[in-house]
């Protein structure tokens, strides 16, 4: 199951109505189903002008990467579109899948001339690329304050 959304609705909300609403800042604990890590969770903020900020937790797979491509996908057509983040930080799990969500991402940010900042977190993305050898194609931060702070 995913939950992904857009939203003003004040934090909390998404309880009720099944819809993920923006986080209040960077700082404040990922949303979605508390006691169910395999679901995927995602919220976007846009920070400031032209830049977009995917956070991503629970599980990135073979099932949910094509709903993972088409949200990164959309963000991209945004205009005047300057960095993209995504903030791997709280995913549990992460298959091959994820790796082909960054190089996908990877390739269409260099396509339009928008940069791609990753945050991987631990394990199991961040583990994932130092296994795969591919650290050094993407421009990694901690965590996404500094990742913010870069763009």
């Amino acid at each position: 199951m995913v939950i992904a959304a857009e939203s003003d609705a004040p934090v909390g909300a998404w309880r009720h109505s099944h819809t993920l609403v923006h986080p209040r800042g960077p700082s404040e604990p990922m949303l979605g189903h508390v006691h169910n890590e395999a679901t995927l969770r995602l919220a976007v903020q846009w920070p400031t002008p032209g830049v977009v900020a995917v956070r991503i937790g629970g599980e990135v797979d073979l099932a949910s990467l094509p709903r993972l491509t088409e949200m990164i996908r959309q963000r991209l057509r945004a205009a005047s579109l300057d960095a993209v983040v995504l903030d791997f930080s709280e995913v549990t799990y992460a298959s091959s899948a994820a790796l082909e969500l960054l190089m996908t991402a990877r390739r269409r940010c260099k396509q339009r001339g928008i940069e791609l900042v990753v945050v991987p977190g631990g394990r199991p993305v961040g583990h994932l690329l130092e296994l795969a050898g591919l650290t050094e194609l993407f421009t990694l931060r901690p965590d996404l304050p500094a990742a913010l702070n870069h763009t």
